[in-house]
């Protein structure tokens, strides 16, 4: 039958719209509630009621409306997820305090010496920009995800072309004062592309299957060329978890990761010196002054840190990158155990609550994002963790947040700004018109 709308029903509906404050949810909640009350006035009409009594019999079977009104403003409240954001400014305290204890016994060199201010500037830059993305809804997003898709790969093109090579690696582009670091940016811009474009994908249509694999694989030849597995690892991971939640089949995931694993292990297995450089975290004694050097370094850290500190700073000179790939071996030897098993439940606890804004996410391009960033965050996690207490090869992944780097820490707060607009609107099913 066709919906029907006399004043009683649009009055009781306004009445319960009227108590729910978050007035972006107020269409949905109109349609949902049509919806019920018609289909109620449906099955009453059936038996015989006459059209008059079975509004009034639908509207008493729905309930007191100003009983559904508060309940409704309860689940929509658009507040900001303040646990998330706790843990987070933990994350950056952390970071803040070995930055500082780098900087205090840093003296001769003028660019560390400048290590804290810059990263305050950057701390405040990134404020300014993510209270900006907690006022718009997220949703607006998914229309420009082929413009963010277009301008991560124009970006890796151009550090690709006129960046300067750092460890024979390229990644940092130079503006004026400034240097972007595009191997940190690039990979979350792609993620919040391709949940937009991935988000209600036709997978099953050979055409569609074709435009989703190019799109995806093109950064990972970009990122190739540049020369960085890190990102790759990083990044495929990330786009998979995409993929797979937008309808991809698993199947094909794990047979397309086998055959990139494999294609990795036959790059190192080709050679006896790739071998012995890749594992050589496993025994590092084996060549002490040369690659087993920092994995030796790091066991002596570890080994000498105690429980409440060793009231010693590390510097520069006795570990190279102490606040950044090796924030966390810094920590745990200047502060102790104890802040560093902190630091490390910190990140659990990081990770494990975007998980559940994930799965608590109703909208699909809300789930497919945050799931997205949640498997780029976690992987840059535990791979850093694991290189930290020398239980996988040094890939040179940082740890967000804690590890140095402006425009690491203004891209990983604007995503966790997107996740915490995501958990504002997280019972907001349907999709942004506007």
């Amino acid at each position: 039958m066709s919906k029907i709308e006399n004043s009683k029903i649009i009055n009781y509906i306004n009445e319960i719209c009227s108590l729910v404050k978050n007035k972006k949810v107020h269409a949905e909640i109109r349609a949902e509630l049509l919806c019920h009350i018609n289909d109620t006035i449906e099955d009453y009409l059936e038996i015989g009621i006459p059209e008059d009594k079975a509004i009034d019999k639908a509207l008493i079977q729905m309930g007191n409306a100003e009983i559904i009104g508060h309940g409704l403003n309860k689940a929509h409240k658009s507040n900001s997820d303040w646990l998330l954001l706790i843990i987070t400014t933990g994350l950056i305290f952390f970071g803040f305090l070995t930055t500082a204890f780098i900087q205090s016994n840093t003296s001769n060199d003028a660019y560390y010496i400048n290590y804290f201010s810059k990263l305050l500037v950057f701390l405040g830059m990134s404020i300014v920009l993510s209270l900006c993305i907690l006022k718009v809804d997220y949703r607006k997003l998914k229309k420009y995800s082929l413009t963010f898709y277009i301008s991560s790969i124009v970006l890796l093109l151009i550090t690709l072309a006129f960046s300067m090579p750092v460890y024979g690696m390229k990644r940092y582009l130079i503006i004026g004062a400034f240097s972007l670091d595009t191997l940190a940016v690039t990979p979350i811009l792609l993620i919040i592309s391709l949940a937009g474009i991935f988000d209600n994908y036709n997978w099953n249509n050979k055409k569609s299957l074709f435009k989703g694999l190019t799109l995806s694989f093109i950064p990972v030849i970009l990122f190739i060329y540049l020369q960085s597995l890190s990102t790759i690892i990083i990044y495929l991971i990330a786009v998979f978890t995409i993929m797979h939640l937008s309808g991809f089949k698993l199947k094909y995931l794990i047979i397309i990761s086998a055959s990139l694993v494999s294609i990795f292990l036959l790059c190192i297995f080709k050679t006896a010196y790739r071998i012995e450089r890749f594992f050589i975290f496993l025994n590092p004694a084996k060549d002490i002054d040369g690659q087993g050097w920092i994995y030796n370094q790091l066991n002596t850290l570890r080994n000498s840190a105690e429980l409440l500190g060793n009231n010693s700073n590390i510097n520069l000179s006795i570990l190279p990158d102490a606040n950044m790939e090796f924030a966390l071996t810094s920590i745990i030897f200047s502060f102790g155990w104890i802040v560093g098993i902190l630091v490390i439940a910190l990140v659990l606890s990081f990770i494990i609550r975007i998980g559940l804004i994930s799965s608590n996410t109703k909208n699909t391009y809300g789930k497919l994002l945050v799931s997205g960033l949640c498997s780029l965050f976690a992987v840059q996690f535990i791979l850093n963790i694991l290189a930290n207490f020398s239980l996988s090869p040094i890939l040179g992944i940082n740890m967000p947040f804690i590890s140095y780097g402006g425009s690491q820490l203004i891209i990983n707060v604007l995503a966790i700004s997107i996740i915490n607009n995501v958990y504002k609107f997280r019972n907001v099913s349907s999709t942004f018109t506007n």
